[in-house]
């Protein structure tokens, strides 16, 4: 069952992908979902939070159009537990960070459609504990 709680970031600059991965998530139950078009606005929402988010998912494009240093920046965040960042279907485990419990770094050869979307939910939604506004919820 999904988490509506869990806190999503979705970064692409194609419009239509994007309101796509947007309705998907939304159909898995996922409400709290906030659509970013530029890395600009990623930045400032990342250097503004007051919370963590439990997922960013971002096309690989808008990343490697960043830079070096603005990309490790995003995929080093601690405003951010996980991450997926698409291209094109075989989801690979890239490196973890060290802040977070159970944190996921992953990787789309293209954009995800409703099942990879509900696979990777599944997972982060059976992690033990979430930070939600500032304090841990265990689940039992």
């Amino acid at each position: 069952m999904a988490n509506p709680k869990l806190r999503i970031l979705l970064v692409d600059e194609e419009h239509s992908r994007l309101l796509s991965i947007e309705k998907n998530l939304s159909g898995l139950g996922y409400s709290r979902v906030a659509p970013l078009t530029s890395l600009r606005d990623l930045l400032a929402i990342l250097d503004n939070a007051l919370s963590t988010f439990d997922l960013l998912i971002i096309h690989q494009a808008v990343l490697d159009n960043a830079g070096e240093v603005l990309e490790h920046s995003v995929r080093s965040s601690s405003a951010i537990k996980h991450l997926l960042v698409y291209q094109g279907n075989t989801l690979q485990v890239l490196s973890s960070v060290e802040f977070s419990p159970s944190p996921m770094r992953l990787s789309l050869p293209c954009p995800p459609d409703r099942e990879s979307i509900r696979q990777v939910m599944g997972f982060i939604d059976s992690v033990d504990s979430h930070e939600v506004y500032g304090k841990t919820r265990v689940s039992v």
